[in-house]
C-alpha cells in the first residue's frame, strides 16, 4: 500500500540501495496501474449501447504499446477519447512497467491490489463499480495533476474554476465517508503523477550509478522518456475524457443525465463473484458459469504477460521474442474477455468479476513449467467454454478457435504436452 510522509507530502525513500527503491516504486506502479485498468474496465462494460461512442469499439482500437510515443504533444490534444481507449492505455502502462522491470533482472508485477484499495493517493477507496456520477468524480480526480482539482492559490492560474472544483468535492463528499473526514485543502494529497515523478528521479538516481550486473548500453534515457509518457497521458488525455464524463458532455448532454432516468447512462451492476459457494456469488448459474469463463480468460491474459516479460532477458522493446506470449494475451483479450464481459452486461446486467486466481501470476517455478501450467489453464477455459456452447450459452460471435491459436503460441517454448 502506497504511504505519503504527511510533513512533505511526498511518496518517502524507503531502500537506501538506490536500485532496491527503483523496482519498489515500479512493482508499486504496476499494481496501482492494473488496478485502474480493471476499474474502468468494470465501469465500461456498464455503460449502456446507445452511449457505444463513449464506450468505444474494440474492433477499431490498437494494443500495441508505440501509440503511447506516437499520440503525444498537442495531439493527444486533438483527438476524441472513449472509455475503451482510456483503459486500454492504462493496459499499455501496465506493460510499459513491466517492461522496466523485466529489463531491470526484477519479477514483473501482474497482480492489482485487493478491492476495495485504500492508498494516500486518494482520498476514497478504489472499488469496481459500475458508472455513475460519483465514479467519474473518483476518476477525475484519479487522473488530475496536483493543480487542477486544488484550491491552493498558487494553484489559480493553472487550477479549474472555483466552482467546478467545488461540485467535483461536493460530490464525492456524498459517496466517500474519507473524503468528507479528510482537510482536503489543509493535508498533504497527492496524484498518481507524483509516483512517476518520483520513478524518473530514481531512474536518473540509477543510471548514474547503476548496478554491474545491467547490460553498460542499457537505454536509461528511454525509459525515463516512457515514463514521462505515462505521466502526460493520464494528466492530459485521461483527464480531459474524465471531465466530458463528469459534466455529461461525452454523452451529448449535461450533469442532469447522471439523475435516474432513461436517460441515465449506465447499467447498475452488483458486485459479485464468480467462485461457488461464497456469501457473494452470482446466483444465476447460467450467468456464474458465463462469469467464470471470463475470469479463466483474465487470467490466462495475465500468465501469459507473466510468461512474456519473466522468461526473457534485455532484448529490444517490440522484439519478436517478447511478442509471442503477448499477442496471445491479446487474442483472449479481443476474442475472449471482451465479448464476455459485453455479453454478461447485455444479458446478465453483471460486471466482470475479475476474480483472483491467485497471490501471482507466475504460475511455475520456472519457465518449462509455467508455460506447462499455462497450457492446462487454457485447456480447462476450453473445456468449460465447450460446455456453454452445447448449452447455447456463448456470445454468438464467440470463436472456439481461440483455444488452439492460444495452445499454438506456446509452441516456441517448451512443448506443453497438447502439442507433444
Amino acid at each position: 500500500m502506497l504511504r505519503i510522509d504527511r510533513k512533505t507530502g511526498q511518496i518517502p525513500v524507503d531502500y537506501q540501495d538506490p536500485y532496491l527503491e527503483l523496482v519498489h516504486l515500479l512493482t508499486e506502479a504496476a499494481a496501482i496501474e492494473h488496478s485502474l485498468m480493471l476499474e474502468y474496465l468494470y465501469a465500461l462494460f456498464s455503460i449502456k449501447d446507445r452511449y457505444a461512442e463513449v464506450r468505444g469499439d474494440l474492433s477499431e482500437r490498437s494494443f500495441e504499446e508505440p501509440s503511447i510515443g506516437g499520440r503525444g504533444g498537442t495531439a493527444v490534444l486533438k483527438r476524441k477519447d472513449t472509455f475503451l481507449d482510456v483503459a486500454l492505455e492504462e493496459m499499455q502502462h501496465l506493460s510499459l512497467v513491466n517492461r522496466y522491470l523485466a529489463d531491470l533482472g526484477a519479477a514483473p508485477n501482474f497482480t492489482p491490489h485487493e478491492f476495495p484499495y485504500t492508498a494516500d493517493l486518494y482520498p476514497f477507496d478504489i472499488e469496481l463499480r459500475s458508472m455513475d456520477e460519483y465514479v467519474a468524480a473518483t476518476y477525475l480526480w484519479i487522473e488530475a495533476d496536483a493543480c487542477a482539482l486544488s484550491l491552493n492559490p498558487k494553484c489559480r492560474k493553472t487550477g479549474e474554476p472555483i466552482a467546478f472544483i467545488k461540485k467535483v468535492r461536493a460530490v464525492l463528499k456524498q459517496g466517500s465517508k474519507r473524503f468528507r473526514e479528510m482537510a482536503i485543502d489543509k493535508e498533504q494529497l497527492d496524484h498518481v503523477g507524483s509516483l512517476y515523478h518520483r520513478i524518473v528521479g530514481q531512474t536518473q538516481t540509477v543510471a548514474a550509478h547503476p548496478p554491474e550486473f545491467l547490460a553498460k548500453e542499457f537505454p536509461w534515457g528511454d525509459w525515463e522518456a516512457r515514463m514521462n509518457q505515462v505521466m502526460f497521458q493520464g494528466e492530459l488525455s485521461h483527464y480531459r475524457f474524465f471531465r466530458s464524463v463528469f459534466t455529461g458532455e461525452a454523452f451529448g448532454s449535461d450533469a442532469r443525465i447522471w439523475k435516474a432516468g432513461p436517460r441515465f447512462p449506465a447499467r447498475r451492476f452488483e458486485r459479485l463473484t464468480a467462485y461457488t459457494a461464497r456469501p457473494h456469488s452470482i446466483r444465476d448459474e447460467k450467468a456464474r458459469r458465463l462469469a467464470w469463463l471470463s475470469n479463466l480468460h483474465y487470467w490466462i491474459i495475465l500468465a501469459l504477460l507473466d510468461l512474456a516479460y519473466r522468461a526473457r532477458g534485455f532484448t529490444p522493446l517490440f522484439s519478436a521474442a517478447r511478442l509471442d506470449y503477448q499477442y496471445r494475451a491479446i487474442d483472449n483479450m479481443t476474442m475472449g474477455l471482451w465479448l464476455l464481459g459485453n455479453h454478461l452486461a447485455n444479458h446478465y446486467s453483471l460486471g466482470v468479476p475479475f476474480d483472483a486466481m491467485g497471490p501471482q501470476y507466475g504460475l511455475g517455478r520456472n519457465t518449462d513449467t509455467s508455460v506447462q501450467i499455462v497450457a492446462r489453464l487454457i485447456e480447462e477455459a476450453e473445456r468449460h467454454a465447450e460446455a456453454l456452447a452445447s448449452a447455447k450459452l456463448l456470445p454468438k460471435a464467440f470463436d472456439m478457435s481461440l483455444y488452439a491459436v492460444t495452445i499454438n503460441g506456446l509452441a516456441g517454448s517448451p512443448t506443453p504436452s497438447r502439442l507433444r
